[in-house]
């Protein structure tokens, strides 16, 4: 990729501060609820059941009931729960293993919604999806923990969250009480994700699923001065955007945005003429440049662009092909061992600490 644009000339402080987050779901502020997993750690998934999270997550204090709506602007039935990801939107994935009955666009307000029917006559639906997972259509089968799709704000929404419903014989319940229990409490704390989750059905270019990451060795280089910063929700965002397209793991992205720019936060041309958040040599721009906002362009500095790239480039140079694939993309990515060290250093760091790194943003207390 050229010679990298060093993030050593410049250590950013990092404090692990409050955590603000006021976001209106159908007319209710979301509360923070319990501390993500860089303050606190995740839990591991047990059971047959679990959050439709595999991140820490705010619980809105008002679920199933009459509401007036802001959108519909009248008396309106909520039927579920509303709940937001922390920092920014992510994966949403299956509470537990059932069929998909419906997935796609809804009229009515739900927007981008996937409808699960499970044994014992109980329905469960995942309404405002950003993007719904290629592999998820009618009649297909899923584990639980298997991704749906990205949280979104799509249909009669005014901010990113999920609607979470649960049908019982026809008829909705309340999902905190169900979900509670079957031993898998909506508190908004981390859970990790499910042994069985399926990677099959990414929508990659060679139709692999996404490959582990190798652990980090020696040498290292710019990892050993520059710790791994938070990463911002907007490119925390086309991080996970550009896994569900690619099938490359979100930390290793990230991991690639800390070593090349530190997520945006050192932006100009390299010496060597590099440019973007990713880092491309315009030549190998020319081969690999994607768009990756669907504005029909790809723009070599715009974010969404460069790293569905990013992706994309590691895709094609085998990133999901073995451990060793991984090593091997990364070292056509910018050719030194020790920048593959960075690089899996930093998607450690991500992958240990949660969405925003160890050096994360930590919560506040929740004010119920």
């Amino acid at each position: 990729m050229g010679k990298v644009l060093g993030v050593a000339a410049l250590v950013l402080a990092v404090v692990c501060a409050p955590l603000v987050v006021a976001l209106m779901v159908a007319g209710a502020a979301a509360h923070a609820a319990n501390a993500n997993p860089a303050c606190g750690g995740a839990v591991p998934p047990t059971g047959a059941w679990r959050p439709p999270f595999v991140q820490a997550y705010t619980v809105s204090p008002r679920g199933i009931g009459w509401r007036f709506h802001p959108v519909f602007k009248r008396m309106n039935f909520h039927g579920g729960q509303d709940m937001s990801s922390q920092p920014g939107p992510g994966p949403i994935v299956a509470v537990t293993a059932g069929r998909v009955v419906r997935a796609g666009w809804d009229t009515a307000g739900y927007g981008n919604v996937v409808d699960l029917q499970h044994a014992g006559g109980i329905k469960t639906r995942y309404a405002h999806l950003a993007t719904i997972d290629r592999a998820i259509a009618p009649g297909a089968d899923v584990a639980v923990g298997q991704q749906l799709g990205i949280e979104g704000s799509t249909g009669a929404s005014t901010g990113n969250h999920l609607h979470f419903e649960v049908i019982v014989d026809g008829e909705r319940v309340d999902p905190i009480a169900f979900m509670r229990d079957r031993g898998a409490p909506l508190d908004g704390r981390n859970v990790g994700p499910s042994d069985t989750l399926a990677t099959e059905g990414r929508e990659t270019a060679a139709d692999e699923s996404t490959a582990a990451l190798p652990p980090s060795g020696e040498p290292r280089q710019n990892s050993l001065h520059n710790p791994p910063q938070p990463i911002p929700d907007d490119i925390l965002r086309l991080y996970i955007e550009a896994e569900g397209k690619y099938g490359i793991p979100w930390q290793l992205l990230a991991g690639v945005g800390m070593e090349e720019t530190a997520h945006g936060r050192l932006t100009g041309t390299s010496s060597a003429g590099a440019r973007g958040i990713m880092q491309f040599m315009p030549s190998t721009w020319a081969a690999m440049g994607v768009d990756g906002d669907g504005d029909r362009r790809a723009d070599i500095t715009n974010n969404a662009d460069s790293i569905h790239s990013a992706a994309n480039y590691l895709l094609r140079t085998g990133a999901t092909r073995e451990l060793d694939g991984v090593r091997r993309a990364l070292f056509a990515y910018n050719h030194a061992d020790w920048y593959v060290n960075d690089v899996l250093y930093y998607a450690e760091a991500y992958g240990a600490g949660g969405l925003t790194g160890t050096t994360a943003r930590c919560p506040s207390p929740s004010r119920r």
